[in-house]
């Protein structure tokens, strides 16, 4: 299995907690070329790798939305995940987009997928929210993937730099085909239950399936020869077999 088609999944989630700077970091010193993390806006308008629209499942006791919560209050709140790994990495911090960024130029050969997420967006507004994504990633363009569900958000990053963009959907249907078309997005991005047993939409685009975490099955969905990349929670697993 060609391991430069794996993408790690919020980082090295497996072993540490989701979207974090640790996760991103040793998934990269293990190997990865590729990894995905969610990006949110605080209520300081600060961009912040994190997934969850609050921090209930992240901090196991403080359910506050993110983009209530300033940059002071979110410094004092562990992002340890309880509920996976118990007390093990206690205490962990929300990491800030600029500390992700740091990370990606000392690898200047990986590919980050950056997933905008439509809570902020909803909160804050589309263009509010895109034009300080656009403004972090300025001179990343080599580097880093804009991915989202909102086609509202991909259309502003289309018309307002040159970043490239991977269009996330759940619904294998005509309509969005049709967005795809329109779109035209570098990446087509799905869950990999949702594909159909022919080949996919052909275009100028690659495809990425999530959320892989067996060997088999990766290797399955590569054979195929339509699928380009598949993302794991489980990168130190994939990139041994």
């Amino acid at each position: 299995m060609d391991t430069n088609k794996l993408i790690a999944h919020r980082g090295d989630n497996t072993n540490y907690p989701e979207n974090t700077l640790k996760a991103i970091e040793e998934a990269l010193k293990a190997g990865a070329t590729s990894f995905e993390f969610d990006v949110q806006m605080n209520a300081d308008k600060s961009l912040v790798a994190f997934h969850d629209e609050d921090f209930s499942r992240m901090s196991g006791n403080y359910d506050e939305k993110i983009y209530a919560v300033s940059d002071d209050e979110m410094s004092r709140i562990s992002i340890h995940e309880p509920k996976q790994f118990g007390k093990q990495h206690y205490p962990t911090r929300v990491s800030h987009i600029d500390e992700i960024i740091a990370l990606l130029k000392r690898y200047p050969d990986v590919q980050a997928y950056v997933e905008i997420k439509s809570e902020s967006m909803e909160h804050w507004g589309v263009e509010f929210v895109m034009k300080r994504l656009l403004e972090k990633l300025k001179g990343l363009e080599k580097q880093a993937i804009i991915i989202s569900f909102n086609v509202a958000a991909l259309t502003y990053a289309k018309s307002h730099g040159d970043l490239r963009l991977g269009l996330v959907f759940e619904d294998y249907s005509e309509a969005y085909k049709a967005i795809a078309n329109e779109l035209q997005p570098e990446f087509m991005i799905c869950w990999y239950k949702i594909l159909p047993n022919e080949k996919v939409w052909s275009g100028n685009w690659k495809w990425m399936v999530y959320t892989i975490n067996q060997v088999d099955l990766a290797k399955s969905l590569l054979k195929r020869g339509d699928i380009d990349f598949v993302e794991t929670d489980d990168i130190q697993m994939m990139l041994k077999a």
